[in-house]
């Protein structure tokens, strides 16, 4: 069941909707959809998922106009961990579970798995949905 409740979000420079994990797992329903990048900078302390979101999953969903699957990217933002026990290349992934397992008041730690048999952790202070 999608919740449809309104979640805490801003917005950064680009405009684009920031949020809390917790938020963001309120607001989008990512079970079925499909991982097919991860990558990692360190640098800016940055883990991006290519996705093709679920949209029809969605509480905005609308079957007249949208598209059954959307492409983009989750983007974690401020990331103090992250882990993968990876065995294979990300190959359209499907999204089998996806965990809140910790929070404080300003990071929280998720666990994705796939049916790939990866599971991905990621503690971050936010995260943001970006459409192609």
């Amino acid at each position: 069941m999608v919740n449809r409740r309104q979640s805490f979000a801003y917005c950064d420079e680009q405009g684009e909707e920031m949020m809390r994990i917790s938020d963001f797992l309120k607001r989008y329903h990512l079970h079925g959809s499909l991982i097919t990048k991860v990558e990692y900078d360190s640098t800016t302390k940055r883990v991006s998922l290519k996705t093709e979101l679920c949209k029809w999953q969605q509480f905005d969903y609308d079957e007249t106009k949208d598209p059954e699957m959307i492409k983009g990217f989750v983007v974690f933002e401020d990331v103090t961990y992250f882990e993968t026990d990876c065995v294979k290349d990300f190959d359209a992934d499907e999204i089998l579970e996806v965990v809140l397992i910790s929070a404080t008041q300003s990071l929280e730690k998720v666990k994705i798995v796939t049916d790939g048999v990866n599971i991905i952790m990621i503690e971050a202070g936010n995260v943001e949905w970006h459409s192609l």
